[in-house]
């Protein structure tokens, strides 16, 4: 690998961190300005409205800049808008600053959200096909590690040094990985602008939903899995916890780091085996479709707290081997150009799937109670193993 891909490597590392400091600083910082505890909730889901609508924005973007320079701008950007809630934050103590604090939130968003499918289009640019499985399995992991550290310490941190000091923390980080943007390298293309603005706005779409190349059964299995995501969902877990494993806050806590230390252990370990992973992605993507389905019926079942956190580590390794393997089908499909334009579409994908699953699982939960939720889950992420096997063995045919 070379120092382009460690540098794009550091970037979407140090940027994890900055952004799970400033949402839990931001988190904090509302809810003692407004001492509501229904506003602040609502800084991650203004984040992701912000992601939301930058993701129709960014085919056009794309088609006319490369993406090293999308990325770096767009990191420049956050830390302008980041530096502006410090200053606010500084002088805040009236209401009247919210509506502006939530305004440069939502543009912060909107922002970072031209950083992630420049970075995910960027990386089969910096390595060679054969370290793609590699290169994937080491920026999940890190990515994970990344999470787990500003979850966990970032808690740590406000309680004694305060939000202020944290968010200039957080400012810092993306200084650093502004940095590394600069220094990355990739294989340049032709870009142009002479496609018609509606075939640029649905070509990231198309390619979702084109049967020939296989890309439409990995997006059936998205939208299942992402329904089926719901159940890790904060409240539902919550209530999980409260309700069938008869244990207090901390277990929710310790049900989150377990997911945690199984994605990252998932993720080392798939790095040492890269090259079978990158050899077969079909057989990968099936075994770990199966195996978290299977998983997700024993935590239904089980009501006994450690072995709901044994089962949650378990279930790291195969997430992360479903999720690498796909990574690197799609990757070795697309080119850069057209990589970009995917990866746009997916997130926006995931974002109207992510909001429906927040829906239907807490209907269900309401209605029938929370343990359903994880057998409704169980049975969609048992409906995408089978299209993970008919996966396999459409590719078993061809060769």
């Amino acid at each position: 690998m070379n120092s382009s891909f460690y540098y794009l490597w550091s970037n979407i590392s140090i940027s994890k961190l900055a952004l799970s400091l400033f949402t839990m600083t931001m988190t904090l910082s509302i809810y003692k300005l407004s001492n509501s505890a229904t506003l602040s909730p609502l800084v991650m889901f203004v984040y992701v409205i912000g992601k939301f609508f930058s993701s129709f924005v960014f085919p056009f973007i794309s088609e006319k800049y490369p993406l090293q320079k999308i990325l770096k701008r767009s990191m420049f950007l956050q830390i302008v808008i980041l530096f502006a809630v410090y200053i606010l934050l500084n002088k805040a103590t009236i209401h009247s600053i919210l509506f502006l604090i939530f305004l440069l939130i939502w543009i912060a968003g909107f922002v970072d959200g031209f950083s992630s499918p420049s970075r995910m289009a960027l990386i089969p640019t910096t390595v060679t096909e054969y370290k793609l499985g590699r290169a994937n399995s080491l920026i999940s992991t890190t990515d994970q590690v990344f999470s787990l550290i500003g979850w966990s310490v970032g808690a740590v941190l406000l309680n004694r040094y305060g939000q202020l000091l944290i968010l200039l923390v957080s400012i810092i980080l993306l200084c650093i990985s502004f940095i590394t943007s600069i220094q990355i390298k990739a294989n340049s293309i032709t870009y142009s602008a002479t496609k018609l603005k509606w075939a640029t706005f649905k070509s990231g779409w198309t390619m979702l939903f084109n049967p020939r190349n296989n890309l439409r059964t990995i997006t059936n299995m998205d939208i299942l899995e992402g329904v089926a995501s719901g159940i890790w969902i904060g409240g539902i877990t919550l209530v999980f916890v409260k309700e069938v494993l008869n244990k207090g806050e901390q277990w929710w806590g310790f049900i989150n780091t377990g997911y945690f230390i199984g994605s990252i252990a998932g993720g080392m370990l798939i790095m040492l085996f890269s090259h079978k992973v990158q050899t077969n992605p079909f057989r990968a993507i099936m075994i770990g479709s199966f195996f978290v389905s299977f998983l997700v019926f024993l935590y239904a079942l089980n009501k006994i707290a450690v072995i709901a956190i044994l089962l949650v580590i378990l279930m790291g390794p195969f997430y992360q081997l479903r999720d690498i393997a796909q990574q690197v089908f799609i990757q070795k499909q697309l080119r850069e150009e057209s990589l970009a334009k995917l990866y746009a579409a997916k997130d926006n994908l995931y974002y109207l799937v992510f909001t429906f699953s927040v829906f239907i699982t807490g209907l269900i939960s309401d209605y029938f109670g929370v343990i359903f939720v994880y057998y409704f889950a169980g049975l969609l992420y048992l409906a995408s193993s089978f299209y993970a096997y008919a996966l396999f063995k459409r590719a078993k045919s061809v060769t």
